[in-house]
């Protein structure tokens, strides 16, 4: 009833101001109305103007522009609030760190980080863990209208993971106590009315200049809302703006648009982590070890890592996809912590990124410290740029271009420039032109729309590039061009299709084409992830390599870039079939070979065998080193031969008939076949058995031969001995040549001198006498001392 008495009286005021001198005095009733207008305000819960008691009855618009300009508006110092503005400002503040602070974790410590507010404008510091005396170091830059009527408030914050943060202290200051222009350091203390300890004090840095890009705000006859008019500040449904009034409002809102930097947001590029490993991680948990995983963090995009169990060098090889946005910050946060079951997780190390120094397009593989000492953590990135005014994909390479390009890496005849030219940078060995055209027949990502938003992704070597995103279409036309510097002209050109997700990207298809072959137009059928068989949809690019042929040798013969964005893969049952099939295909190519050597021996064919015979014979004896290299390239150009003209490959000379068809119904029984789960584990098993014999045979093998030397069995290495020494004595008189010679016809002939002769390999048959190591340890002889001693070491052992 107090404040509806003091309202109606300043209803009353209003009425009769019009016929009133706008020079008026202020009546101090008002100050005491303001005053208690503004503590029921801050106490009061009422959230709409509906509450109001004086609703109703403010509907004029005279009344309206009177109450505007009333003294209920205005400062006790009797100063309008509603002056015209004075010219934006530019606020940079620099947090600089906090001293003292108070503790509000259990252990003495706390989590602090600090918010800076600006009216509507807010930002954030990182959080530096375990510490009363942070040193933040982060700039803010705010833009501000009027400085009389700003306030920036620091409010100084704990971080508590899976709870509510809590509060250490706050300040409030008001923009024009400060001085302009120049940079100065100020402290103050924190406070908090709860709170009657000591919070301690933040130290920032506060710079502040007239916005450059701002124009003068005109003059208003209407309130800015403000926190010390709280009445003027809320809107009222019942006042009638007139249309003048309405129109300055939106341009003014225009204005702070155009010149705010918190209104303009657009991709710029995504860039793309590849969480390695970590090692020497520092130990958390009681014995010796953590449960590290790790958080990457830019602007308000969180990622996390899987959490590995007792380890202190991690190995999670994960890949990440950040968006960078116009205006995201440049630091990348990492951070490692250990994961603590129904506790909080202790953090272990963290560092920070500055991807502006990332080069676009680049793949990097960094070696990353932790602060602390808590270890290394090693990631991979690759900036890539999708903004329109990207200069490797946005600009159209004309046909002079690719004139002055194959100028560029022509090869040099001339004697005097060929050192000079062709030598002096051997790294760069071409360039490959790739444009994107576009893809039909996208398959559907999102079901209910019928549609995806797809991007296309190039890899080159450690080079990746995307193109932008194209919405809701399965027939995207993108016509980007992309150059690419050449290293070794014998990798791979990846292609790769995502559908672009708010979470992830969803695989489309891809295709893998070898950089030598680029040099056409492309319509190629997308292939699904493991790039084996076909998948939905087709996509249509034109490429162009332009390379130095003399570069491009030099670099075949030296080592090949590591390839930073592979990953090993992990065991599956189908790619351990699928490399035991490979392994067999050439082990049966051998027994084929070996076989047809057999048939030659065994005089199958008469006139094919004493024609090999005549041939060994020849060969033996007119043999010279040079004759090694002269065969090997007989063989290759008669394969080039083969491929060309028609004539049969060794291959198909090698391979029988038998053997070859029984490949071919290996591989359909494989495609056509579909195995059960028991029929999988039988064949898993099957294989698992024949590699476990074959590792057998190769180790007890070379353990004989180990063991003849060590003199294992005295009177086998005797033998050995003797056949050495007599091998010594004949090699010293008589040629290697007529040896080769006398033993091959021997082999030859064997068959016809006697033909129930069955064959023999001597010397496995010498070596298969010797015991291996595990025949050995089987036969060892244990008495009965040394067995007592052995018990009593492993009873001590399980005693400790």
């Amino acid at each position: 009833s107090f404040k509806l008495s003091y309202y109606n009286e300043y209803k009353s005021y209003l009425s009769t101001h019009n016929s009133m001198s706008s020079q008026l005095s202020k009546p101090p009733i008002f100050d005491s109305l303001r005053r208690s207008f503004n503590s029921s305000f801050k106490s009061s819960k009422v959230k709409s103007p509906d509450a109001w008691p004086y609703k109703g009855e403010m509907d004029n618009q005279s009344i309206f522009e009177e109450f505007v300009a009333s003294p209920l508006s205005r400062s006790s110092s009797g100063k309008s609030k509603h002056t015209p503005r004075s010219n934006p400002h530019k606020v940079e503040i620099t947090v600089i760190g906090a001293i003292d602070l108070a503790a509000r974790d259990s252990n003495g410590l706390s989590d602090p980080y600090c918010k800076v507010k600006i009216g509507l404008q807010r930002a954030r510091t990182k959080v530096c863990p375990k510490t009363l005396n942070p040193q933040w170091e982060e700039t803010f830059t705010f833009i501000v209208d009027s400085l009389d009527d700003a306030f920036v408030k620091f409010k100084v914050m704990d971080y508590d993971r899976g709870f509510r943060d809590d509060l250490i202290g706050y300040c409030e200051l008001n923009l024009s106590y400060f001085p302009q222009e120049d940079a100065h350091v100020f402290t103050e203390k924190l406070v908090d009315e709860s709170s009657t300890e000591s919070l301690g004090s933040i130290k920032f840095s506060i710079t502040i200049t007239p916005d450059p890009h701002s124009t003068p705000s005109p003059d208003m006859d209407y309130p800015v809302r403000e926190r010390c008019s709280p009445i003027a500040s809320r809107p009222c449904k019942d006042i009638v703006a007139s249309p003048s009034f309405k129109r300055k409002k939106l341009d003014e809102r225009e204005n702070q648009r155009s010149t705010s930097p918190f209104q303009e947001r657009y991709l710029t590029g995504v860039l793309s982590v590849t969480l390695v490993e970590a090692q020497n991680l520092r130990p958390m948990n009681k014995d010796g070890s953590s449960d590290p995983y790790c958080k990457f963090k830019l602007g308000h995009q969180k990622y996390k890592s899987k959490v590995l169990r007792r380890t202190l060098d991690p190995v999670w090889k994960e890949r990440f996809e950040i968006r960078v946005y116009s205006d995201s910050s440049n630091l990348l946060e990492i951070s490692v912590y250990d994961e603590e079951f129904g506790f909080s997780d202790n953090f272990i190390g963290s560092a920070e990124v500055n991807i502006s120094d990332l080069e676009e397009s680049k793949t990097y593989k960094r070696e990353i410290e932790l602060d602390n000492s808590g270890g290394v953590i090693v990631c991979i990135f690759n900036l890539s740029n999708i903004s329109e005014n990207n200069t490797e994909s946005g600009c159209e390479l004309t046909p002079e271009d690719f004139v002055s390009l194959r100028k560029t890496y022509a090869l040099s005849y001339n004697p005097l420039h060929y050192l000079t030219y062709n030598w002096e940078n051997v790294e760069d060995v071409g360039v490959l032109v790739v444009k994107i055209i576009k893809c039909i027949d996208l398959p559907e990502a999102e079901t209910i729309i019928g549609t995806s938003d797809p991007f296309c992704s190039i890899e080159v070597e450690n080079t990746q590039v995307r193109t932008p995103t194209l919405y809701k279409t399965n027939a995207p036309v993108w016509n980007k061009q992309f150059k690419f510097h050449i290293r070794d002209i014998h990798s791979t050109l990846n292609i790769r299709v995502f559908d672009e997700d708010k979470n992830k990207y969803n695989f489309l298809g891809g295709v893998k084409l070898p950089i030598l072959e680029a040099h056409t137009v492309h319509r190629c059928l997308l292939k699904d992830r493991k790039l084996e068989r076909v998948a939905f949809g087709e996509i249509f690019l034109e490429t162009e390599l332009i390379y130095n042929p003399l570069r491009a040798a030099i670099k075949t013969l030296l080592p090949c870039e590591e390839n930073l964005m592979y990953e090993e893969p992990k065991f599956k049952r189908n790619l351990f079939m699928q490399n035991f099939k490979r392994v067999y295909a050439l082990a049966n190519i051998a027994l084929s070979l070996g076989l047809w050597v057999q048939k030659i021996y065994n005089w199958d064919n008469r006139p094919k065998s004493a024609l090999f015979l005549l041939f060994y014979t020849l060969l033996v004896a007119t043999f010279e080193l040079y004759m090694v290299p002269m065969f090997a390239a007989a063989v290759i150009i008669y394969e080039f031969l083969a491929r060309w003209v028609g004539f049969k490959s060794f291959e198909t000379w090698i391979l029988n008939t038998e053997s070859q068809e029984q490949l071919h119904k290996d591989e359909d029984s494989d495609e056509g076949e579909e195995f059960s789960l028991t029929a999988k584990m039988k064949m898993v098993m099957g294989v698992c058995q024949t590699v476990q014999n074959s590792l057998d045979y190769v180790a007890s093998y070379c353990e004989r031969v180990k063991n003849l030397f060590n003199w294992t069995i005295p009177f086998l290495s005797f033998m050995a001995a003797t056949f050495l020494i007599t091998g010594t004595i004949v090699l010293y008189f008589i040629p290697l040549r007529w040896l080769i010679m006398i033993w091959g016809i021997n082999k030859f002939t064997v068959k016809l001198r006697n033909p129930d002769y069955e064959e023999n390999q001597e010397l496995l048959n010498f070596l298969s006498r010797l015991p291996s190591d595990v025949e050995l340890n089987q036969m060892r002889i244990i008495s009965k001392d040394s067995s007592k001693s052995k018990r009593g070491t492993l009873k001590s052992r399980r005693h400790k």
